[in-house]
């Protein structure tokens, strides 16, 4: 049976879509904006979802709750969600961590809302925003994970990986590796043909060696501008996920410091309904502008 009301914590990019979809579906999509910027309320308002006035209304009301934050704030959501859970005396209530996160971080995640009586989904979401029901795909582990197939009435398309939790962020924070890594490596060799005169000539070489490489990595470049800091977090998350089980990660620590650099840059700025600006080359010549990867 589909989901009558989800909340979503919170409406960024990618929460903006998901509420957008679920609402275009017949969901009522419930969030809480206290605390949160003008630009986060606008998009509320824009992807059709109703702002409650506590955490504990938000929870009372919902028969899910999606967390759809940057990986550090994953934990603290959980925990804010549980308090909100006991206040408001909730049983059989469905939880999806769907952010890029460690295994160890989903577990810690399972370990805050144990008091709650929470049913905890691990999850992940491989494709970008705005390929939210339109080929983008929820992956979930779990004891409850099948639970969360219903979301497919509403548009999303849902896969369960196991009943693990830790299986679903054990996957994507693999898989983030390599797009993270893709896009990181582009931007810095884009950004060093720029600076010889190079750029359309290399960029050309690219598409013959690799069809259609640059065209699939450009639009998650385009989005570095505002979200390279998020996803030098993911980095982390993949780094301290291999250091966890006996290995050492080479590349992740270098995809992370570049993306701290696109970061240091303040390139983005958010919009009120999730959209992207820009495409790479506009980005790549902005980063430029603004000194990426020249010496001071």
């Amino acid at each position: 049976m589909a989901f009558q009301r989800v909340g979503i914590l919170s409406i960024g990019e990618m929460g903006y879509h998901w509420a957008r979809l679920l609402a275009g579906h017949g969901v009522e999509v419930l969030t809480y904006t206290k605390g949160r910027s003008d630009v986060t309320r606008r998009r509320a308002d824009n992807a059709g979802a109703r702002s409650v006035p506590s955490l504990a209304r938000l929870v009372s009301e919902s028969e899910l709750v999606v967390s759809i934050v940057v990986p550090s704030a994953a934990k603290r959501v959980a925990a804010k969600v549980a308090k909100a859970l006991l206040k408001a005396g909730r049983r059989d209530f469905l939880y999806l961590d769907a952010n890029a996160t460690s295994p160890m971080t989903a577990r810690e995640i399972e370990r805050h809302l144990s008091p709650s009586s929470a049913n905890f989904v691990d999850g992940c979401i491989i494709g970008g925003a705005a390929k939210i029901g339109k080929g983008a795909v929820v992956y979930v582990s779990g004891p409850q994970a099948a639970r969360l197939l219903a979301l497919e009435e509403s548009g999303l398309s849902v896969k369960v990986l196991g009943p693990e939790i830790a299986q679903a962020s054990a996957f994507k924070i693999v898989y983030a590796g390599l797009t993270k890594g893709l896009q990181g490596l582009l931007v810095e060799l884009l950004v060093g043909a720029r600076k010889l005169g190079l750029l359309d000539e290399i960029l050309q070489q690219y598409d013959k060696s690799f069809p259609g490489l640059v065209e699939k990595v450009g639009p998650s470049i385009a989005g570095l501008a505002l979200h390279a800091a998020r996803r030098a977090e993911e980095m982390d998350e993949l780094k301290r996920t291999f250091r966890h089980y006996g290995l050492t990660a080479v590349m992740a620590p270098a995809s992370e410091k570049l993306l701290k650099k696109i970061a240091s840059l303040n390139a983005g700025e958010a919009s009120d309904t999730g959209e992207r600006k820009g495409d790479i080359l506009e980005t790549l010549e902005l980063f430029f502008q603004r000194g990426l990867l020249q010496e001071k």
